[in-house]
């Protein structure tokens, strides 16, 4: 009995002698890489997470051999880790080299412990990549093999040959599946060839041969353009090359085509200079009043005018451009006078309205010139109903070439020369004419001094000089007024007369009343030294300042329906003389 005994004591003496030492070696593990445990070629085994860690990071190097490779067709470029911004991920690594024969029961942990102790193990890289230096490395080979897209197109040469260029298929690298496909190669340590991921793109336009057929068709020759008394003008195919406008768009199966135009800013401008050339305004006619008979005679007949249809002329180029007439008759559009010489009984002028009269006796020379030029700018002129008559409008450039010579003009508080002096001469008859015919005046200016042509009356005078001062009326008889002005050199006399259909008004005038007299002060004399000396030559007679106020009654049936205020204050004129002083 003793036997059995001694050897159940011995067993169990064992069993507690390996459960101590099985103890001992766990712990001794607990915090230690297993022994037999590699990365890659680094060893790591019996060390602690910071032995491994530091070991592991000073002692790996990404094998050369295991470098993956990028292909394209014929073109290869090696790639490094380093490329694609990889970095061994040492942490992670140690914690995947720790976790062999470290996990699971204490039977599976012994199972594996013993596995690696007889066979050793093996562990895979954790790597991390830096997504910025990998796009930056494929973009410079993205630039060596990228391929724009280019559509079908035409080429029109110097020689206007219209020639087809074909089109591309565009192909560009795609990154990041490109990345993508080279990472996992070198996670997995695995190198070899590794095919670049490419997008392509095909050309919508690829048939273009209607397109060209249009095209020479419009640059086929010459278009012509003709009009009855003036042209040709004829673009040329060379401009007509420069007007092209090629744009994207669908044919009539709905596949993309390029539709064929011309530049409609380019054929309106060329249209326009066209119509500088062929317009021409109407004229209408003209009158006069034939007081003898009392009748209005035609003096000269209406011309209808003609305008271009700049519209309608672009629209004819555009298909003279792809048809096979190449010659255009423009569209001119006839343009009627707005007084034709057939519609003058429709104006209404029967008689005799008004008459303004004024003169100029003492004028020198080169004043009645003036006033003859001036007069001549309003006779035969027609005033609308409703129309505003302004004296400046229709008298238009006081100019030299124009038949004005240089007189004597008031200017602020004193006389100079000037081209046109004496045309208030005109503006004062022809205020006197409005005046007596009892139309609106919607302004006028007195002079700042007494003139003695315009006396008398005083007050009845009217200044202009454009385009600040101007004298204007409206015409609200309801008929056309016709102007006739006569200028009478041998009485020295200047008349506005206007004719139309008297309105049923008489005009009378109240006053002028005169106040507020300033006498005029002494002569002033000036040396002259282009006058001989002794001689003495008077230029500007002596006047008193006056406030003068004239009223216009205007009467209906004799009953008085308004009354106008025409008030002039004038300044006092003193008398100037020339001295002569120049030496004989």
């Amino acid at each position: 009995m003793r036997w059995p005994v001694t050897l159940t004591l011995l067993a169990l003496a064992i069993l507690a002698s390996g459960g101590a030492t099985l103890f001992i070696v766990e712990l001794w593990l607990a915090d230690r890489v297993m022994p037999g445990v590699y990365v890659w070629d680094v060893d790591l085994g019996s060390l602690h997470r910071e032995e491994a860690a530091a070991h592991l990071a000073s002692s790996f190097e990404y094998p050369v051999d295991r470098h993956p490779i990028l292909r394209y067709e014929q073109q290869t470029w090696p790639v490094t880790p380093g490329d694609l911004g990889t970095e061994l991920d040492v942490a992670a690594t140690v914690e995947a080299a720790l976790a062999i024969g470290h996990e699971g029961t204490l039977l599976e942990r012994l199972e594996e412990q013993i596995l690696v102790l007889l066979d050793s193990r093996l562990v895979v890289p954790v790597f991390r990549f830096e997504p910025g230096a990998g796009t930056m490395f494929l973009s410079r080979i993205a630039r060596e093999i990228n391929r724009p897209l280019h559509n079908a197109g035409l080429v029109v040469g110097e020689d206007l040959a219209v020639e087809i260029v074909s089109g591309q298929t565009g192909r560009q690298l795609d990154q990041e599946a490109t990345r993508q496909a080279l990472a996992v190669r070198i996670e997995e340590m695995v190198g070899g060839e590794v095919q670049a991921v490419f997008r392509e793109s095909a050309p919508l336009l690829t048939d273009l041969g209607a397109t060209q057929e249009q095209v020479r068709r419009i640059l086929g020759g010459p278009i012509t353009l003709t009009a009855p008394d003036s042209g040709p003008w004829i673009i040329e195919p060379a401009t007509l090359a420069e007007w092209l406008i090629l744009q994207p768009d669908k044919g009539d199966d709905g596949k993309p085509t390029l539709s064929v135009s011309l530049n409609p800013n380019h054929l309106t401008d060329f249209a326009q200079d066209i119509a500088s050339e062929v317009n021409r305004p109407a004229v209408d006619a003209q009158f006069r009043f034939d007081d003898a008979s009392g009748a209005l005679v035609t003096a000269a007949e209406s011309v209808p005018g003609r305008t271009l249809d700049i519209t309608s002329t672009v629209a004819l180029i555009e298909v003279a451009a792809t048809g096979d007439e190449r010659t255009v008759a423009l569209p001119l559009v006839s343009v009627p006078p707005e007084i034709s010489s057939e519609n003058a009984a429709a104006l209404g002028i029967v008689e005799l309205i008004a008459e303004g009269k004024t003169s100029f006796a003492g004028s020198s020379a080169a004043r009645i010139q003036n006033i003859t030029v001036g007069a001549a700018q309003f006779d035969g002129l027609l005033i609308a109903p409703g129309e505003t008559f302004s004296f400046n409008h229709y008298l238009g450039e006081v100019t030299a070439e124009k038949g004005y010579e240089e007189g004597i003009i008031i200017w602020g508080n004193t006389t100079r020369a000037d081209v046109g002096g004496g045309l208030c001469q005109v503006s004062s008859t022809a205020f006197r004419a409005a005046f007596w015919a009892g139309v609106p005046i919607a302004e006028r200016w007195a002079h700042a001094f007494r003139v003695s042509y315009y006396e008398p009356p005083i007050g009845l005078d009217a200044t202009i000089y454009s385009p600040q001062v101007d004298l204007k009326w409206v015409n609200d008889t309801g008929h056309y007024i016709l102007i006739q002005t006569y200028v009478d050199k041998a009485n020295a006399r200047l008349s506005f007369r206007f004719y139309g259909t008297d309105p049923g008004r008489t005009v009378e005038m109240d006053g002028p009343h005169e106040a507020n007299p300033v006498p005029h002060g002494p002569a002033v004399y000036r040396d002259d030294p282009t006058l001989p000396k002794g001689q003495t030559k008077q230029i500007e007679w002596a006047k008193d300042g006056l406030d003068v106020t004239i009223y216009r009654i205007i009467k209906e049936g004799g009953v008085e329906v308004q009354r106008d205020t025409f008030f002039s204050r004038y300044r006092p004129w003193q008398a100037v003389y020339l001295v002569g002083t120049k030496e004989e």
